[in-house]
């Protein structure tokens, strides 16, 4: 059984919700990585990227869930 939450009346996945904002938060570093001009000189950036939603996910599951 995974970890819920009331969201409307409905039982809603709160990892859901975590992947969702981590993946907004890692589109926001790129776009402010990309302003700098740090994004070009970054190998793999596709991996980085991935790590970096990986890891804010995981900070607001644990912060915002207590998961």
């Amino acid at each position: 059984m995974s970890p819920e939450l009331p969201f409307y009346g409905a039982y809603f996945p709160s990892w859901l919700i975590s992947a969702t904002l981590g993946i907004l938060g890692s589109v926001l570093v790129r776009s402010l990585l990309i302003r700098l001009g740090v994004d070009q000189g970054m190998p793999l950036r596709t991996l980085v990227y991935i790590a970096l939603a990986c890891s804010i996910a995981l900070a607001i599951s644990a912060k915002v869930f207590g998961r």
